[in-house]
């Protein structure tokens, strides 16, 4: 991978556009997608950081399971917790207490984010990648890579989104490779990496349960830019077996519920409904409009079939149906 990352950039940049051409997306895509698993796999590759650190999100889905034909731009990743504090975050407290604990990693995982780990992921990156703290995040690192291909839609850096609230289990190790490295194996000495990753059917649960607080958001409270993909990938996710494994275990749905209820609490949300009988996956009003909305201009971020909106939303209600009529059959 680090041969293709130093050649002359005139010929990445003609790599990535017979990439592009082949799977009929943007060279912007292409491109991006090399260097999202080229961090990885420095990430993954550097000891130290490969025990703190751990890959989640939709970034995995389609790098890791194959289960989503969406180019991720970002990468999401877990900071283990135990570094940052004595305290067991899971035991039981009261509420107030086990708030300001979560205010207590998080701003002490600030403080690791933008110290020695933001050190550390400069000396694996090297002189290839330039990389900093967000303005608009204090919890992520962006990374600016060599772009030739500018894109309407694509950041200009990618984005580790770094969290340590977040459940390391279930995991897995799982190789990855970049689409250049898919349509021109011949180029690449080792073209693929290994990884530590959450399992695809924790990943399902997740997306399901933002769905749900989503179908819950108040009338006046907008909708986070780009969350049209967590509709998409779910209803991928649905006609792929991973839907299969994730149903026959819906204690981990009370998990991933539990979990964001202690660590991620919000009154509106309704995680005490996010279990099969009255889970909600489809929006309704201001929601479905703004929904809508970003799918029609992330389209261009899929390749392979674009399945309409409609179908999105028919995917999703057949599948809301199907969990909660777990409850009754249960």
């Amino acid at each position: 991978m680090d041969r293709v990352a130093r050649l002359p950039a005139v010929e990445r940049s003609a790599l990535f556009a017979e990439t592009a051409a082949r799977m009929k997306t943007t060279p912007a895509v292409a491109e991006k997608d090399f260097w999202v698993t080229w961090v990885l796999d420095r990430l993954f590759s550097d000891a130290e950081l490969a025990q703190l650190l751990m890959f989640k999100g939709g970034t995995s889905l389609s790098k890791a399971y194959r289960l989503i034909e969406r180019f991720s731009e970002d990468i999401d990743l877990i900071l283990d917790w135990r570094p940052l504090n004595d305290e067991d975050p899971l035991a039981e407290r009261s509420k107030a207490r086990q708030e300001k604990l979560n205010a207590a990693i998080n701003a002490q995982a600030q403080v690791l984010i933008g110290g020695k780990l933001l050190t550390r992921i400069a000396s694996a990156l090297g002189d290839l990648c330039q990389c900093a703290i967000a303005a608009d995040d204090p919890h992520v690192i962006e990374i600016r890579y060599p772009a030739a291909f500018p894109d309407r839609y694509l950041r200009p850096e990618l984005r580790l989104e770094i969290g340590p609230l977040a459940a390391w289990l279930p995991h897995e190790e799982m190789m990855i490779g970049s689409y250049a490295a898919e349509q021109f194996p011949e180029v690449f000495v080792r073209p693929q990496c290994l990884v530590r990753v959450i399992k695809a059917e924790r990943t399902f649960w997740e997306k399901a349960t933002i769905l749900h607080h989503e179908a819950h958001r108040p009338e006046g409270y907008p909708q986070p830019s780009r969350y049209s993909r967590h509709y998409y990938d779910l209803a991928r996710m649905s006609i792929a077996p991973v839907k299969d494994a994730a149903l026959a275990n819906l204690g981990l749905l009370a998990d991933v519920s539990a979990f964001k209820q202690r660590f991620y609490p919000r009154g509106w949300a309704r995680y005490d409904l996010a279990v099969a009988g009255s889970l909600r996956l489809v929006p309704s009003g201001e929601v479905l409009a703004a929904v809508e909305a970003d799918y029609r201009a992330m389209t261009n971020m899929i390749f392979g079939v674009v399945p309409s909106f409609g179908e999105i939303m028919e995917s999703l209600r057949a599948l809301e149906e199907e969990i909660n009529s777990r409850a009754a059959s249960g």
